[in-house]
């Protein structure tokens, strides 16, 4: 065989040689594709908390979500185990919660004060009462007769002593919702022991 023949011959083999780990080197350096993982899900946020003691029970009070129809969660604690969880849709807000024992019993009462998602903000009351055996629900009676007249909500509500006081603007039939005229009225109720809806006793209107 000639020389030049033996040297073309090495030559084309080194060449497909040299081919074979180019594309060897291509494709071990070709890079994996991630899968990347699902976004987690937003947290829901809380819009109200607060955590209360009455004797030697302790309780959270928690509402989630936005808008109207928010979650209220309840949850009872004593000496550091959970007694019950209560959870509710609210058509509204939490303004404030309360524990208190208004009747002056052995039994505390959680009182949550809600206002709701209308333009008047009408008051709501959720309410419990915590005794040995469970819970009973606290009840508000309706407004009616002289105490309701010029009532359209704008409620605040608030513990004073032993009583429940509820207080908002009262309205003139010509006036806007954005402007009361005539004062602003405050109704007075009491708990009396063993009964679970407040007894209203007094209220009274103050001049602008």
């Amino acid at each position: 065989m000639p020389f030049s023949f033996r040297l073309a011959s090495a030559g084309l083999l080194l060449a497909l040689l040299a081919g074979c780990d180019s594309q060897r080197s291509t494709i071990e350096s070709t890079p994996e594709i991630s899968q990347s993982s699902p976004a987690a899900a937003p947290a829901t946020p809380v819009s109200f908390r607060k955590e209360l003691a009455a004797d030697d029970l302790r309780f959270l009070v928690q509402t989630t979500g936005e808008g109207s129809g928010r979650q209220l969660s309840v949850r009872v604690e004593k000496g550091g185990r959970e007694l019950t969880i209560t959870t509710q849709t609210l058509d509204g807000t939490v303004a404030d919660a309360v524990a208190t024992n208004l009747n002056e019993d052995k039994y505390p009462e959680l009182l949550v004060f809600v206002s709701d998602a209308g333009t008047g903000s009408y008051g709501q009351l959720v309410g419990y009462e915590f005794m040995n055996q469970g819970r009973r629900p606290i009840t508000l009676p309706a407004l009616a007769g002289p105490a309701a007249a010029g009532y359209q909500g704008h409620d605040e509500f608030r513990v004073e002593g032993q009583e429940l006081l509820r207080t908002f603007p009262v309205y003139h039939e010509a006036d806007a919702n954005c402007c009361p005229s005539g004062g602003k009225r405050t109704i007075r109720y009491q708990l009396l022991e063993g009964i679970a809806t407040f007894r209203q006793v007094a209220f009274s209107t103050a001049a602008r």
